[in-house]
């Protein structure tokens, strides 16, 4: 699902909801997870999941080119973990 189609859907669910206005919530919502995410700050969305930034090593890669060691600078990445009630949805027919 692409952010157009989830617009959609929200669209469906909501009929009395202006398109444009559930466009701007949703613009909010990630606008104001990526900053908490770049303030160093962990989000949580019960019943959902978590993210939060972790810090990368510095570390010494291979170009696949021509297998020369290429030196990776430290950075910072997202990492997510999924709530229990989203585990157990998704694993209900195992």
């Amino acid at each position: 699902m692409v952010k157009s189609q989830l617009v959609q859907q929200l669209c469906n669910m909501h009929p009395n909801i202006l398109r444009k206005d559930i466009e701007k919530i949703l613009d909010i919502i990630i606008f104001e997870i990526i900053e908490a995410l770049y303030r160093n700050e962990a989000v949580e969305i019960r019943g959902f999941g978590r993210f939060k930034t972790v810090m990368r090593k510095a570390r010494i890669g291979r170009n696949p080119k021509n297998s020369k060691p290429v030196q990776i600078p430290a950075k910072k990445a997202v990492k997510w973990k999924m709530s229990k009630t989203f585990f157990n949805r998704l694993n209900k027919n195992q």
